[in-house]
């Protein structure tokens, strides 16, 4: 029985699409959602470590932070809107994408959905972020396009 939901967001449109279903699929199970932001850290290539200082190297990884929280924020204004019954609660977690979802995930969730491909671009089927939390994930993983 699903009782308790994990939705990853990164403010794509799969993610978008992840979290109206899970809302949904919430108010049919009468489940409780949480909905996840993870915000990834900054990869410079190593030449370019040269050229910005690390202020701008801060500057960069605190807008990313806020940009994220945005994402968070939205998203649960948007689910209290339309899904007044359901019980939603929000997580911030700073790391590598696939890994935090894993670990948050491991706190007795029974579901996780996420959005197919995120803003990571890639051009496969199924993003980098959403094929590595189905291999190393222990519980059912819903994929949303």
């Amino acid at each position: 029985m699903v009782k308790k939901i994990l939705v990853a967001l990164d403010g794509s449109n799969a993610s978008n699409n992840a979290l109206n279903f899970a809302l949904e699929l919430a108010d049919n199970l009468s489940a409780d959602v949480e909905l996840l932001t993870i915000v990834p850290p900054v990869f410079l290539p190593s030449y370019s470590i040269y050229v910005l200082k690390s202020d701008a190297i801060s500057e960069c990884a605190k807008n990313l932070e806020i940009s994220f929280r945005g994402v968070l924020s939205k998203a649960q204004e948007e689910a209290r809107r339309r899904h007044p019954k359901t019980k939603v609660s929000t997580r911030f977690e700073k790391g590598e994408p696939s890994e935090k979802i894993v670990e948050v995930a491991q706190g007795g969730f029974d579901l996780i959905i996420i959005g197919s491909r995120g803003l990571g671009g890639r051009v496969s089927a199924l993003g980098s972020v959403s094929s590595r939390v189905v291999d190393k994930s222990n519980c059912p993983v819903l994929i949303v396009k």
